[in-house]
């Protein structure tokens, strides 16, 4: 639903390319035809913590019981073995050009990413790495200047954003040496999400739910 929606306001702004800087199918009930789209527009992709969980790779997670519950979450996403392959070999990092770094996480890791208000020391990583860096992961979308000089910029979130009801995603413009950027924001259909979640096996239709701000008692 969400990336149906950007999708089709991104046709509308006619960029010249198009990155996508993962965490693809997790969390919801289409991660199948989300991948198969993102793979079918052919946007170069980064990898992302939850590309890596939903092939039921428990990297980062400590605890036997919170291994056994992602492990649950990843086969109720159900993806097929091709797609598990092709998430699992997504590079960390995308920068053809060299003065734009595209990220999920940190350059060194896709689990761990700074909040827009942390400390300057939290974003160590990012420094003198390119001109801008562009990451996920927290769901956000903010634009900061280091005191190094680098630019740091989250697009937010298609399908799970956290700093309101749209969808969000970055565009930049770069002419020479200049660089602009701007969110966009987009609607998308949040009830039917939530109504899919309703019809989505436990634990995974719960843990949307309240993502979304829906009591579980209503399921």
């Amino acid at each position: 639903m969400a990336l149906d929606a950007v999708m089709t306001d991104i046709e509308s702004q006619e960029p010249d390319q198009v990155w996508c800087g993962g965490d693809i199918g997790w969390g919801g009930s289409w991660a199948s035809e989300c991948i198969k789209r993102v793979r079918e527009a052919g946007w170069p992709t980064v990898r992302g913590n939850t590309d890596v969980w939903i092939t039921g790779d428990p990297q980062t997670v400590d605890t036997e019981e919170d291994r056994a519950l992602l492990n649950k979450l990843a086969a109720i996403h159900d993806i097929s073995k091709d797609d598990a392959t092709w998430l699992a070999n997504l590079p960390l990092g995308y920068s053809p050009a060299g003065s734009i770094l595209l990220v999920h996480g940190t350059p060194q890791t896709p689990f761990d990413a700074p909040m827009p208000d942390a400390p300057p020391s939290a974003f160590t990583p990012y420094e003198d790495t390119a001109a801008v860096v562009v990451y996920g992961h927290v769901h956000r979308a903010f634009v900061r200047r280091l005191a190094g000089g680098t630019i740091v910029a989250n697009p937010g979130s298609v399908g799970m954003p956290q700093d309101g009801d749209s969808a969000s995603y970055l565009i930049i413009d770069r002419l020479g040496s200049e660089i602009s950027m701007r969110h966009r924001r987009v609607i998308f259909d949040r009830r039917a999400v939530i109504a899919e979640a309703r019809r989505t096996p436990e634990p995974l239709g719960s843990r949307i739910l309240e993502y979304f701000h829906e009591a579980q008692e209503e399921r």
